[in-house]
């Protein structure tokens, strides 16, 4: 072995010198931290994710005199991952509450989807008094299923059955009367 290797060698500095410097500063790095994060769980959570990025890195350390520099950098290093993730989950959040929305009424702008709607309540009266109940119960104002099917004296299953039904009698007389519709859109629709 070489002079210049064993040199390197002896640089190093041991798991327990880090552990020790870890555990003698923690108070500085914990308020470092919360002075930055301005909250002490998030603090707490950073500190940990250093601890560990610091202990699996520890043979990038080459000396002791440089050790503070080191962890310091790994500290910011660990907080600005911190800030980041945090962001993306902010941005993720906003997207799935836009998209919440959006499924919450879809139809809201949509004209051509009115001009359905009044197709649709103008042929309801013309189906079974039953199945044109059931769909503006279930399906026009998003009724539950359990409850209705209670009101009825039925079970869900059968509730199910009856709906089906009256779906397949709608979307023939929505076919015997809009043709129109169906192959222009609901622009012309009356």
């Amino acid at each position: 072995m070489s002079d210049q290797t064993s040199l390197l060698k002896k640089q190093h500095v041991s798991k327990p010198e880090v552990t020790s410097v870890l555990v003698k500063n923690r108070q500085q790095f914990l308020g470092f931290l919360a002075k930055r994060l301005g909250n002490m769980d998030d603090a707490e959570d950073v500190l940990q994710d250093f601890s560990i990025r610091v202990l699996s890195r520890q043979e990038q350390l080459k000396n002791k005199e440089s050790m503070t520099a080191w962890l310091y950098s790994v500290l910011r290093s660990t907080l600005v991952d911190h800030y980041r993730k945090t962001g993306r989950q902010g941005r993720i959040k906003q997207a799935y509450k836009l998209q919440v929305d959006a499924i919450d009424d879809p139809f809201a702008n949509d004209e051509s989807f009115a001009r359905f709607c009044s197709c649709l309540h103008g042929l309801l009266p013309h189906l079974r008094p039953d199945q044109a109940k059931l769909l503006q119960l279930l399906d026009v104002a998003d009724g539950d299923r359990k409850t209705i099917a209670t009101e009825l004296g039925i079970s869900v299953g059968s509730l199910a059955v009856r709906l089906h039904r009256a779906r397949k009698a709608l979307r023939q007389a929505l076919l015997a009367s809009c043709t129109g519709c169906l192959q222009n859109g609901f622009d012309d629709c009356p």
